[in-house]
């Protein structure tokens, strides 16, 4: 993970739960990185933690919060994240990049 600012850390923290809650309205089981959720299990060799992982129905998702800062400096972890989801169906990986 790239190194963020206070600033930048507290809008990704914000960014990561509004994302859970919107997902957790529409009928997803959300595990977060973050208090008072379940944090998703490590993946890959080097054990990188995606912000975000929801299951509903079958389908999962894997979704890593970025900061503008952030964004070019965690491409192995994304790289993990996007390899993860190829190897499993039903399975999709997604970038949200906040705002600061």
């Amino acid at each position: 993970m790239g190194k963020r600012t206070s600033n930048e850390q507290s809008a990704h923290d914000r960014k990561v739960g509004q994302e859970a809650r919107r997902l957790e309205r529409g009928g997803w089981n959300v595990l977060a990185d973050l208090p008072n959720y379940q944090k998703p299990k490590p993946i890959g060799q080097s054990g990188f933690t995606p912000d975000i992982e929801a299951t509903k129905k079958g389908h999962r998702k894997l979704i890593e919060v970025e900061t503008p800062g952030s964004l070019g400096a965690d491409k192995d972890q994304q790289s993990a994240f996007r390899k993860s989801a190829a190897q499993r169906s039903n399975t999709t990986f997604d970038i949200v990049v906040t705002d600061k």
